[in-house]
């Protein structure tokens, strides 16, 4: 693909203690950073990666200064025959992990709750032609963003008391996956880096084979202001069209 390039490496935590983990259970997760910039220049990033995984984590680093779709990225991936296992978690490149243990509490959670394939942490249990999911009262999560010298917390609902709130739609900040149990890939139609993630989400929710949650157990700050994209005008027309039979989707 012209103008991007891919980046592998393993990030090992072998001091770490899986003792949770069997024989048929999983016991590593690959991540996916797509970033307009060259690894070299987010050093502390990967650096929050590795000391707060607490399980080995493969990288795969898409350096992306042109802006190809996220959509064909993600597909990419999915279809890469240096993925380890199943576990893929698709992140932005302007997070920071804020509790120790993330990556050993996405095998867990799929270990143990088999029926999910899709795991993230602030999504809705309603989704619709807004096509924007914290505007909705079934919404859930917690996320702190820091932008421009300031610092709030976004709480979508307040700490869940149980592993996993089954939703529609998870925001593609932090999405888990697990690729043995999806059942539709990214839908390269939808351009940029908006709205892939709802689509994506949308499109397994829909098929009744796989459930989405929403976790409070991962912790994250997002350095950004989520300034609305160009494409988003675009790609919420061909969301509406491509799922105005199924509209409103409500999960109690």
């Amino acid at each position: 693909m012209v103008g991007v390039s891919y980046h592998v490496f393993l990030l090992t935590n072998r001091n770490i203690s899986l003792s949770f983990i069997k024989k048929e259970m999983y016991d590593k997760i690959n991540v996916v950073i797509p970033s307009r910039l060259p690894i070299s220049e987010k050093y502390d990033f990967v650096e929050n990666l590795k000391e707060t995984s607490e399980c080995d984590i493969f990288v795969f680093w898409i350096e992306n200064p042109v802006g190809e779709s996220l959509s064909v990225l993600y597909n990419d991936i999915l279809d890469s025959e240096h993925i380890n296992g199943n576990i893929i978690v698709f992140m932005h490149d302007d997070i920071e992990m804020l509790k120790k243990g993330w990556g050993k509490e996405i095998l867990r959670l799929f270990n143990e709750h088999k029926d999910y394939g899709i795991i993230g942490v602030a999504g809705s249990g309603q989704f619709d032609e807004e096509c924007v999911w914290w505007n909705y009262p079934e919404r859930y999560g917690q996320i702190l963003y820091r932008s421009e010298g300031k610092e709030w917390i976004a709480a979508y609902s307040k700490l869940l008391k149980k592993d996993l709130q089954e939703v529609c739609v998870v925001d593609g900040v932090f999405m888990a996956v697990d690729k043995s149990r999806i059942k539709e890939y990214f839908d390269e139609n939808i351009k940029g880096c908006v709205l892939y993630d709802n689509d994506f989400c949308l499109a397994n929710y829909l098929t009744n084979e796989t459930k989405v949650g929403v976790t409070t157990n991962i912790r994250l700050c997002h350095n950004s202001n989520d300034e609305t994209k160009p494409e988003w005008d675009d790609n919420k027309e061909y969301i509406i069209q491509k799922y105005e039979d199924k509209f409103p989707i409500i999960i109690k």
